[in-house]
């Protein structure tokens, strides 16, 4: 198995630009990635103390994980969405597998003290949990809640049914409750929608956090508006997140939203190996140093692990100062840029290479192939353009540089803009954009940037090192562009901005 656990020694590179909060005020984080029990057949109804066998097979595991990560000394942890139950159900099978979750800000409760007159089992396990360990503890649940009389939107059914994250202080006390606002096409069957965004945040000795889950972190609600509005520097973040090669990994994305927003993001996967939900880390903002503690196993009968590592709360102002090393590369790059003459009708890019489409990720990317060792490129699409320069190892591979500007509809609805430098599969034409774990090339120097239309830009940088994709949690820069000065580790496998534009998004 492969784990990377990094040294704090990162935040003395950014000590100079950040505000920090006092030094006893960082804290230890720790995420479990789960290899979750539940029945094989989720297509009929079982009793609810069938359901509670299954989910307390589960919460044995969340005990130990709790217990080993309070060893070592980590103060809250986060446990993946669908953690308890797992997935895949329909409407009417997942009832006994719910709970009625109470608002948190209307009553103090301490479920491992005091039972309540509803189902509350899993709850009281939780908190159990939380006060054994003296530990905050993040889970994701599912809650159901009677309609009020006179609903007009109220399910035939006569009952609303969320996926939940659920929040314990360390004595137990039930603190948080979120209901996932953005379902993807799946969960529209078995779960509701809210009628209503709910902010959920809670405030520890060591900062003031929010939560949310997997979809929600490709929409503007509820998490814009937490992180840019109301300020929140740390995310907890329970997800079941299906490997989406070559842009969408979830260590690839979860760290390039990090460096993006500017947060500490906790985030707890699945491990199934099998349907391809793996990959769970802590994941903190520095550009230019190592920036994430995470783990990635994709190996057949392999399991899930427990990722601990020290974060610091911080806020850090819009720009941040750019090395000197970083700085050079970067103004060569722009001052190369501007002598290019950009006619976003044109169907040759600006070296004279023969554009084509590429489908990404179920996007279709207007992209320019590449083949040598060094050279600049540019391709666009609609208004975007995007540019890079590079030196390396490329001729004995094929790679694709593409644009994309639209609405990507694959999965979910959401505008996308990107600008991306993917390996193609097999070295042939016909397979850019089909998932590969396999590169050989290497990168020595490289920018990348676009003229894209929101400032919600998610960089991201994946190589290949022992086999596996890897993150390349130093050495780079993200700021406006990607900057690479001395190298990579590992051969080039994607280097990429993902960016949203939120405001053309379908209301």
């Amino acid at each position: 198995m492969k784990y990377h656990h990094i040294k704090t020694a990162v935040l003395l590179i950014l000590t100079p630009h950040i505000l920090h909060v006092d030094a006893m005020d960082s804290f230890v984080g720790a995420v479990y990635e789960h290899n979750v029990t539940y029945p094989a057949d989720r297509g009929t109804l079982v009793t609810r103390r069938q359901a509670l066998n299954v989910m307390f097979k589960n919460l044995a595991v969340f005990a130990e994980q709790a217990n080993l990560a309070a060893s070592r000394n980590a103060q809250i942890i986060v446990f993946p969405e669908y953690g308890i139950y797992g997935l895949g159900w329909t409407r009417q099978t997942m009832l006994p597998y719910l709970e009625y979750i109470p608002d948190p800000a209307a009553s103090t409760w301490n479920p491992c003290n005091s039972s309540k007159p509803f189902d509350s089992e899993v709850q009281t396990e939780l908190s159990c949990i939380a006060k054994t360990h003296s530990i905050y503890l993040v889970a994701n649940m599912g809650a159901t809640l009677p309609c009020q009389p006179g609903d007009t939107l109220c399910p035939d059914d006569h009952r609303y049914q969320y996926c939940s994250n659920v929040v314990y202080a360390p004595n137990g006390d039930f603190i948080a409750r979120y209901f996932k606002y953005n379902l993807n096409k799946e969960e529209f069957s078995y779960f509701d929608k809210p009628a209503v965004v709910n902010y959920t945040k809670f405030t520890t000795p060591f900062g003031t956090f929010a939560t949310f889950c997997s979809n929600d972190i490709m929409h503007e609600e509820p998490t814009v508006t937490l992180i840019k509005k109301m300020n929140i520097t740390n995310i907890v973040f329970p997800s079941a997140w299906r490997e989406q090669l070559p842009l969408m990994s979830a260590i690839e994305f979860h760290s390039a939203f990090a460096e993006g927003m500017l947060i500490n993001l906790l985030a707890a996967n699945l491990h199934l190996q099998p349907l391809g939900y793996y990959g769970s880390g802590l994941y903190w903002p520095t550009g230019t140093s190592v920036n994430a503690s995470y783990y990635y196993n994709d190996a057949v009968g392999s399991g899930g692990s427990l990722v601990v590592d020290k974060l610091t709360p911080f806020i850090i102002p819009p720009r941040r100062t750019m090395p000197i090393q970083y700085k050079r590369q970067h103004d060569v790059f722009s001052r190369n840029k501007d002598k290019v003459d950009v006619n976003l009708t044109q169907k040759i890019s600006i070296n004279g290479d023969l554009s084509t489409s590429v489908l990404i990720n179920g996007d279709l990317y207007t992209t320019v192939l590449i083949s040598d060792d060094a050279g600049m490129k540019t391709v666009c699409q609609r208004t975007l353009c995007c540019s890079v320069q590079y030196e390396g190892g490329f001729s004995a591979s094929l790679y694709a540089f593409g644009a994309f500007d639209g609405m990507h509809t694959a999965d979910d609805t959401y505008y996308l803009q990107a600008c991306v430098l993917i390996k193609c599969a097999n070295n042939t034409a016909e397979s850019c954009g089909q998932p590969t774990k396999q590169a050989e090339s290497y990168v020595d120097k490289m920018g990348m940037q676009g003229n894209f239309s929101t400032p919600y830009q998610y960089p991201e940088v994946l190589t290949i090192i022992d086999g596996k994709p890897s993150l390349v949690t130093e050495i780079w820069l993200y700021q406006g562009s990607i900057i690479i000065d001395v190298g990579l580790y590992g051969a080039a496998l994607t280097v990429g901005i993902m960016a949203r534009d939120y405001n053309k998004d379908s209301r």
